[in-house]
């Protein structure tokens, strides 16, 4: 045994390490060795453990958590510790064996998971929350498995990779795993188009593991509760001691600020935060040549308005235009009327 850890050791993929899974970056012990490679048999899932604390400090009362009503993702001191029991819910409940895609887990499986959550936390019971569980769930179950095709790859054997078992997993499942990244058509022609799409994503956000809805949440103003404009919280999250991630974020900054100060100027006035967005939006998939009607710069919570959504949109534009034009057409008959009177 101890003669094919040394050679997994030895012979480890020339992939970057910084790019592997930190369990993968870490040398293993003589009780690893001893065990077979192998700490834990089932899904030694470590995260929840600060929840749990915090559950029981409290009494085993439901914990308070909020949701951003502009971009959707979970805020306040509890943000994080709910991501994290979703992630635990999810892992226990959402299998890897038989699926290759989070659309194709029965759908029971995923009300487990929410009931699981609402059971823990101080939430409604209602067709919103469900959705915004299920849309971390999903995120999460796609990092899930992409940190384990990241393990998949730190290894250059199967026999190394059978060794060196990622801890929230089964053998089972991992063997699996090992099997479906490796001669899976399915998944070599996804993995395929994944890498194309990240080729694609020009502009890079530097803002770290927070989420979009927390750091708009944390960076609010204290007296109003006003949170940072689309073109504020791009800045935010684009740019470090001043200097932007890359030209590109910059580019879609300058260009969408340009096109927002000149509706301004059209107007005579400042434009509502949603008109704000419209414009941000379609600046941005213009000056990236992007034809996805996905939001950006707003995280992943934040969901594509409907087509309901952005008529309404469209109407409130247009009656704002109307009131202005009907206050200039009254504002030009009383300078009309005080100039006859002077005559």
């Amino acid at each position: 045994m101890t003669n094919t850890v040394q050679q997994s050791n030895a012979t480890e993929s020339p992939t970057d390490q910084s790019n592997w899974p930190s369990h993968a970056r870490r040398r293993r012990t003589e009780a690893d060795i001893e065990s077979g490679g192998q700490k834990k048999k089932g899904r030694g899932v470590l995260k929840g453990i600060k929840v749990a604390k915090k559950r029981f400090a409290n009494g085993s009362s439901k914990l308070h958590i909020e949701f951003s009503k502009t971009l959707g993702g979970s805020i306040g001191e509890n943000y994080r510790m709910f991501v994290d029991d979703v992630v635990v819910y999810m892992k226990r409940k959402a299998p890897l064996i038989g699926v290759n895609k989070w659309s194709a887990i029965d759908s029971s499986v995923k009300d487990s998971i929410v009931a699981d959550v609402i059971a823990k936390w101080d939430l409604e019971d209602t067709y919103s929350t469900k959705g915004k569980i299920l849309t971390i769930a999903r995120d999460r179950y796609r990092g899930w498995q992409s940190t384990l095709h990241s393990t998949y790859k730190a290894y250059s054997t199967d026999a190394q990779r059978r060794a060196n078992k990622p801890e929230d997993v089964t053998p089972e499942e991992w063997d699996y795993m090992i099997n479906y990244f490796g001669i899976g058509l399915k998944f070599q022609e996804l993995n395929r188009k994944n890498t194309e799409n990240r080729q694609k994503q020009k502009v890079r956000h530097i803002a770290g593991s927070k989420s979009y809805s927390q750091i708009s949440y944390e960076k609010r103003d204290e007296e109003t509760g006003k949170e940072p404009t689309i073109l504020q919280l791009w800045q935010i999250t684009h740019t470090r001691n001043g200097s932007w991630s890359n030209k590109e974020s910059q580019t879609v900054y300058d260009n969408a600020r340009s096109q927002i100060r000149e509706k301004e100027g059209e107007i005579g006035g400042p434009i509502s935060s949603e008109e704000q967005n419209n414009i941000f939006q379609n600046s941005y998939r213009s000056t990236m040549e992007s034809t996805s009607l996905k939001p950006r710069g707003r995280g992943y919570m934040a969901k594509t308005p409907s087509g309901s959504e952005r008529l309404h949109s469209e109407i409130q534009r247009q009656n704002a235009e109307l009131t202005l034009e009907v206050h200039d057409l009254r504002r030009q008959i009383v300078e009309q009327q005080a100039e006859r009177q002077r005559e």
